[in-house]
C-alpha cells in the first residue's frame, strides 16, 4: 500500500454507499463496533492501492472514484481485468488468512478506500448469520478475475470485445446526454488494449472505425457512445 490513512476520507456513518454495500451492512448492526473495524485511506488518480502478489491485508472496498485491476498474463503482460465503482468490493481473496493479492489495484481518479480488519470482520459476521449469507451470495456472485478480459467474451474477435467493453462500461459509469452516453472514466488506448486483450494499435484502428461509422465519437480520453444498439449487435449483447 502506498499511503497512510487520510483523515479527509469521511466516516462510515456519513459514507454515501453505506447502506448500498453489503460489505458495509456491517455498519448498521453495530456502528462504533465496525468503525473501529476500519482504516480509510485516500488516494490520487494513478496510485496503487496494493500489488498482485503482495499479503493481503483485510477486506478492501471502495467507498468513492473508480479503480482498474489488472493482473500478469503468463507471457509476462499486464492485462485489466475489472473496473470497480463506489460501494464494491474490491478483491474476494480478503476474507482467507493468509491471503496473497491476485491483481494490482490503481485508481483511475481520487478515491477512497476502506480496509476493514479481517478477523474483526469474520467475529461480527458470526454474531450475524443474515449479513453472513448476503455476503456469501456477493461472493459467490464475483466475477473470477480470470474471467474478465478476453476470457469474458471468448467468441467475440478483437471489435465485438472492444464494443462490448464499451457498452459495459456505459452500463456502470455513463451519462446519458442528448448525444449519446458519455463513458464518466478516462482510459488511455493502451489501458483500453490492455482490456480487450489486443494490442494498443488495433484498438486506435477500431475506434477509428467506430467513428466514420458514427457509432461513438471521441474527444481525447473521453468517448462518448452515440448508437448502443448498433454496438449491441456487433458485440452480441443488450445495449445499455
Amino acid at each position: 500500500m502506498t499511503k497512510s490513512a487520510d483523515s479527509r476520507v469521511r466516516e462510515c456513518r456519513t459514507c454515501p454507499v453505506r447502506s448500498t454495500s453489503v460489505v458495509c451492512h456491517g455498519a448498521e448492526l453495530d456502528p462504533q463496533a465496525f468503525q473501529r473495524l476500519v482504516l480509510r485511506f485516500h488516494l490520487e488518480p494513478r496510485q496503487v492501492l496494493f500489488y498482485e502478489g503482495h499479503p493481503c491485508l483485510g477486506v478492501y472496498v471502495l467507498c468513492a472514484g473508480k479503480a482498474k485491476l489488472s493482473a500478469s498474463t503468463p507471457t509476462g503482460h499486464r492485462r485489466i481485468v475489472g473496473i470497480i465503482g463506489p460501494g464494491e468490493l474490491i478483491e474476494c481473496t480478503g476474507f482467507c488468512d493468509g491471503a496473497i493479492h491476485e491483481v494490482t489495484c490503481e485508481a483511475l481518479e481520487i478515491s477512497d478506500v476502506c480496509l476493514i480488519s479481517r478477523q474483526g470482520y469474520l467475529e461480527l459476521l458470526e454474531r450475524s448469520p443474515s449479513l453472513a449469507v448476503e455476503l456469501l451470495q456477493l461472493v459467490s456472485g464475483a466475477i473470477h478475475p480470470e474471467r474478465n478480459g478476453v476470457e469474458r467474451y471468448p467468441a467475440c474477435k478483437a471489435a465485438g470485445r472492444l464494443a462490448a467493453h464499451l457498452l459495459d462500461i456505459g452500463r456502470r459509469f455513463g451519462q446519458r446526454g442528448p448525444d449519446g452516453i458519455t463513458l464518466e472514466i478516462r482510459l488511455s488506448r493502451e489501458e483500453l488494449a490492455e482490456l480487450v486483450g489486443t494490442a494498443p494499435e488495433t484498438v486506435i484502428r477500431l475506434l477509428s472505425r467506430f467513428r466514420r461509422e458514427r457509432l461513438v465519437a471521441t474527444k481525447g480520453s473521453e468517448i462518448t457512445i452515440l448508437k448502443p444498439d448498433r454496438l449491441g449487435k456487433l458485440a452480441n449483447t443488450q445495449a445499455p
